[in-house]
């Protein structure tokens, strides 16, 4: 983020007469989750290194963030909503679930408020025409398309069980991949739905060992993910198993799971100097290693930030028509977005899991994705 904002502000110097200019970002998310928190922090970061640049190029703009609970639900989601309005907000990080993205549409649509999800990944939140809603990762057509490609070229699953929930992301992703794996020669597929706080999966693992599934894919709620992981452990259950976003902070102790897979939403770029930086960055600020949602919230924040710059503006249409002209240089690549808001180019990498909470990577998607990228 820092060459681009910083080029940015190279056009908005601060006169003597003229006044600093602050503005307000909403993030709108489950923020009593842990491993939301480190989302938070994320995005946190993200607005101090804004500050740090405008106060060392005398630009008039700042930035501050303001945090509500979305709860992931829509109706605490509709709620932040009203209050992000009512301040006044100029953009919100969030919201945290499709659930609640989907319910605050129509509102945000209405205030003028553009809104950037880094977690919200139904593909019908960016395809119903509205101008405010934008996306950095990969919606449920790109995710579900990639995951068919990893059970059936990678996993090489034959009888593929997947775990699901009644939210509108895990609804989506789930009606999704079964699509695509339904006419796949040689392969048959299965969903089975829990409960959205269920932590007990001895009945699930029961019906994917009757249904002899050599791979299990599970798109419940992330806070579920280790509990169900750890019933497959249990079990002895010789399978496969497929997670997605966030969970390769997951680590399971001593235990080793070769078996354990997770498709996350963006690239990790270790190697690149500015990914080195934050991670120093978050660890010496908050004594903890960032989660990937960590990098998906800052690279938000950034995005936003520079389109806020580039129309050197707080009206939401005219910060919305930045964004989709923006080719924005994030901790993962490149981040620009299509016409109705979605993740120009989406891209995924899988991990495997190790031991001892190390993750392994075991390919990009697109093959091939961010070979010929600038390292900054």
């Amino acid at each position: 983020m820092a060459l681009a904002i910083a080029f940015l502000l190279n056009f908005h110097t601060l006169s003597h007469a003229e006044e600093t200019r602050t503005v307000t970002l909403g993030l709108s998310a489950w923020i009593t989750q842990p491993i939301v928190q480190s989302a938070w922090h994320g995005a946190e970061l993200a607005v101090e290194d804004a500050n740090t640049l405008a106060a060392r190029k005398k630009s008039s703009w700042r930035f501050r963030l303001l945090a509500q609970d979305d709860q992931g639900t829509a109706n605490f989601g509709v709620n932040v909503a009203r209050y992000f309005i009512k301040e006044k907000v100029t953009g919100v990080l969030g919201p945290w679930s499709s659930d609640a993205a989907m319910a605050t549409a129509e509102l945000y649509e209405v205030a003028r408020i553009p809104q950037i999800s880094f977690t919200a990944g139904t593909s019908q939140w960016t395809s119903q025409g509205n101008r405010m809603p934008f996306r950095v990762v990969g919606g449920t057509t790109e995710v579900g398309a990639t995951m068919a490609e990893v059970v059936t070229n990678t996993l090489k699953g034959k009888r593929v069980f997947v775990v699901h929930n009644d939210s509108a992301y895990s609804n989506a992703l789930t009606d999704e991949l079964t699509s695509r794996l339904v006419n796949r020669p040689g392969l048959t597929a299965t969903r089975y739905l829990v409960g959205r706080r269920s932590t007990d999966f001895n009945a699930t693992i029961k019906a994917a060992s009757q249904y002899q599934a050599d791979v299990l894919v599970f798109l419940a709620l992330f806070p579920q993910a280790a509990a169900f992981v750890e019933e497959v452990r249990r079990s002895g259950l010789d399978a496969k198993v497929l997670l997605v976003g966030g969970a390769s902070s997951l680590s399971f102790g001593q235990a080793e799971m070769p078996q354990a897979y997770v498709l996350e939403y963006e690239l990790a770029r270790e190697q690149c100097p500015r990914w080195k930086a934050f991670t120093q960055a978050y660890v010496r600020r908050y004594d903890a290693p960032p989660s990937p949602y960590s990098y998906y919230a800052y690279d938000a924040a950034s995005v936003l930030i520079a389109a806020i710059l580039q129309s050197d503006s707080t009206d939401g249409e005219k910060i919305a028509a930045s964004l989709r002209q923006i080719r924005h240089a994030g901790l993962s690549g490149p981040i620009s977005f299509a016409a109705g808001g979605a993740n120009a180019a989406p891209r995924f990498r899988l991990y495997q899991y190790q031991n001892k909470g190390q993750w392994r990577p075991a390919g990009v998607f697109p093959p091939g994705a961010g070979q010929n990228e600038k390292c900054l």
